[in-house]
């Protein structure tokens, strides 16, 4: 189901309290991904029915963008949504439950004005996300290169282990925040897809309807080459079931310089 979010606001900039840093370090170490990478099939897909070695392999190649909620629960009330007769074939408007007046929350009450932050923004940014990898190879080389903990004196142990998980506490919710950014990518490219699906069955239908009407075999041969050419436009983007392909090679694209990852192309 839908949770409701956290009272915490994941900011670059945030400190974190030490209570919660105990346990951020096994966090950041699990790099599991939000169950896209199991579904989808690629390159990671078949590993976990070949054994053993094929899964650890699999889980190697998770990518840092792919975080994993740990299974305590869900966190917060579940939110109160109201069922009615949809369209499928028409995707619907994005609502933030937390500013929609139409979304109610059970058992929560807010004890001030929510805030509204760069994670209401669903516009794609693969450079940002681009640069929170970066920024997490960083963090992830300095908690490497720290002398482990138990090979320190005991007297300064605890305030080893205390900067140690501060830096996996910041590592971790570096994590959230390139899975927002590449879910929000993931979004646009389906969108994307979906339309083009739309428009290419709509008008398939058209050349359909022309095609019963006319008689002459040349017509309806090149009736055909037409239905051949929107076809093939129409399944030109692929992203559902691909999504981590999708996301990496728009990373790809971002390393190599090209504007937006090049997700203009997926407009024209």
């Amino acid at each position: 189901g839908i949770l409701s979010p956290e009272a915490h606001d994941f900011s670059l900039d945030d400190e974190f309290d030490s209570d919660d840093d105990s346990e951020a370090e096994g966090h950041y170490e699990d790099f599991s991904s939000d169950q896209d990478s199991g579904s989808d099939n690629e390159g990671l897909g078949g590993a976990s029915s070949l054994g053993g070695s094929s899964a650890k392999s699999a889980k190697k190649e998770r990518f840092f963008w792919q975080y994993n909620v740990q299974s305590k629960g869900p966190k917060g009330q579940r939110l109160v949504l109201s069922t009615k007769q949809e369209d499928p074939h028409c995707l619907n408007e994005i609502t933030d439950p937390v500013f929609s007046p139409g979304c109610s929350l059970q058992g929560i009450k807010h004890s001030g004005k929510a805030r509204k932050g760069d994670g209401n923004d669903l516009t794609p940014n693969p450079r940002k996300l681009n640069s929170i990898g970066m920024e997490l190879d960083k963090l992830q080389r300095h908690i490497t290169d720290m002398t482990p903990v138990s090979e320190l004196p005991v007297n300064v142990r605890p305030k080893t282990r205390k900067e140690k998980n501060k830096l996996a506490s910041r590592a971790c919710r570096l994590k959230k925040k390139a899975q927002h950014e590449a879910n929000k990518i993931k979004l646009v490219g389906v969108e994307c897809e979906h339309k083009r699906l739309m428009i290419g069955i709509h008008q398939v239908k058209e050349q359909l309807v022309t095609m019963c009407r006319v008689t002459e075999p040349q017509e309806r041969a090149e009736l055909a080459a037409k239905c051949d050419k929107i076809v093939r436009h129409a399944t030109k983007v692929k992203v559902a079931g691909q999504t981590t392909d999708f996301v990496n090679k728009i990373l790809d694209k971002v390393k190599s310089g090209i504007p937006n990852g090049g997700l203009d192309e997926f407009h024209s």
